[in-house]
């Protein structure tokens, strides 16, 4: 009986590694596909950097420098204000008039995710790019020590950010909901808070697995970006009507220069800022998609409207061998393995755990309702296609450079330091 039920084992062991199919002999894999996608916006993404710092330049120079035309990509980099042309677009169906491609990359953005899930995170955004190479750079780095160092180097960051988290997220809840006001940090009373303060980011870092698993651990930490964007739904999709924001595209004077200010402020960082920005690097080096996972608010926004999308990985349970290698090659821990169709608002659509899997048909990606497994490369095209429509329609409709001229840049960029650029808290100066 014994040897029955042994050979029973070989028997099914032997039908699973049947199952295992035979390393592709090209060259060409998901990952280098996407890393081809990656480097190419990445690089258009210094291009428009260099050139709107070449711009700003010449007008700083009154005109003498060499004119290079300012890059409306450049407003990628204003969320907020891309956030604001949003709700100024649903409440009057117009575009704001001085980010309008700010407005279009975001929209597309939007569209994107709810057609083909987090897809612009692993194929099109360059923060999402620089993350990736630096938790892959720290992946070789951990390799050099033993498993222990390398344990902490991964968990500090997420326990310190769980602790962080757990403080942050019910202060910006009672602010949101109005209990408390920014005052109320200078209030005496706050002494008796600082001890609860502490407890909570010593918490991840003594309590047993047992009691304090993993996942919980990163649910909280996560909760920061969820955070982030509750603040700016409520500031500005609640509190802010369409007729505020068309008064403040139209008569604030910080609006017409968002994009010069931005620059200027990552070209002369406060050394809060170094030290902030630092950590977030240095975290994210040992830690997967440090940045994405836990800040980054359009991550989580575009996260929730992915739920939509009808492309989804997809386990067949019945050719699946359990070896784990998708849940270990997922770069945003998701347990791959346990599900049959991956609902998760984390994943990237980045093909990682496809890729990994050893067995034919076992894992894919596929369009749900009919079953069509879909190949990386069509899956790219129509998550980079998509975008790069968006844009050229908008070059061609007349949505795309805004309604601000060389001339009036000029003469705004020489009065930047005054008070009227300046913004406070979210509050603008009007001009009548």
């Amino acid at each position: 009986m014994a040897a029955q039920t042994e050979d029973s084992k070989q028997n099914a062991e032997g039908a699973k590694l049947d199952r295992k199919k035979k390393k592709s002999s090209s060259w060409i894999t998901s990952l280098r596909f996407r890393w081809f996608s990656q480097i190419s916006f990445f690089i258009i993404t210094i291009y428009i950097g260099w050139s709107f710092y070449l711009f700003v330049k010449y007008c700083e120079s009154g005109g003498i420098t060499t004119y290079v035309a300012r890059p409306p990509g450049i407003e990628a980099f204003l969320p907020i204000g891309a956030f604001m042309g949003l709700k100024y677009f649903l409440g009057t169906g117009a575009v704001d008039p001085l980010h309008p491609a700010g407005f279009i990359i975001f929209a597309s953005i939007l569209v994107t995710s709810l057609l083909f899930q987090r897809g612009f995170c692993s194929w099109i955004c360059p923060a999402g790019t620089m993350s990736e190479w630096a938790w892959r750079f720290g992946d070789w780095i951990k390799s050099k020590f033993n498993n222990r160092v390398s344990y902490w180097l991964e968990k500090f960051p997420v326990k310190l950010t769980c602790g962080l988290s757990m403080i942050t997220t019910p202060i910006v809840a009672l602010l949101l909901l109005n209990m408390i006001t920014f005052a109320s940090f200078k209030s005496p009373s706050m002494k008796f808070i600082f001890p609860f303060m502490i407890a909570a980011i010593v918490i991840p870092f003594v309590l047993p697995r047992k009691i304090w698993p993993a996942r919980v651990e990163d649910s909280i930490a996560r909760a920061w970006k969820y955070t982030l964007l509750a603040f700016f739904t409520v500031n500005i999709v609640i509190k802010m009507s369409a007729a505020q924001l068309g008064m403040i595209f139209e008569k604030a004077p910080y609006m017409k220069v968002a994009d010069i200010k931005m620059m200027n402020f990552f070209l002369n960082l406060s050394m809060l800022a170094i030290i902030i920005l630092s950590l977030i690097f240095f975290f994210s080096i040992f830690n997967k998609n440090y940045w994405c996972r836990y800040f980054c608010p359009y991550g989580a926004f575009i996260g929730i409207l992915g739920w939509a999308s009808v492309f989804r990985i997809v386990r067949n349970k019945n050719t699946c061998i359990d070896c784990s290698k998708c849940t270990v090659a997922c770069p945003v821990y998701i347990e791959v393995e346990k599900k049959n169709i991956v609902y998760d608002v984390e994943c990237l659509g980045c093909y990682d755990c496809v890729d990994s899997c050893p067995v034919d048909s076992a894992l894919d990606m596929k369009l749900l309702g009919f079953g069509k497994k879909i190949h990386y490369a069509v899956y790219a095209g129509l998550v980079v296609g998509l975008f790069v429509v968006f844009m050229n329609t908008a070059r061609f409709t007349g949505y795309w450079h805004n309604n601000v001229s060389v001339q009036e840049y000029t003469e705004l960029v020489q009065d930047l330091d005054n008070p009227r650029f300046k913004h406070k808290q979210g509050k603008f100066e009007i001009e009548e």
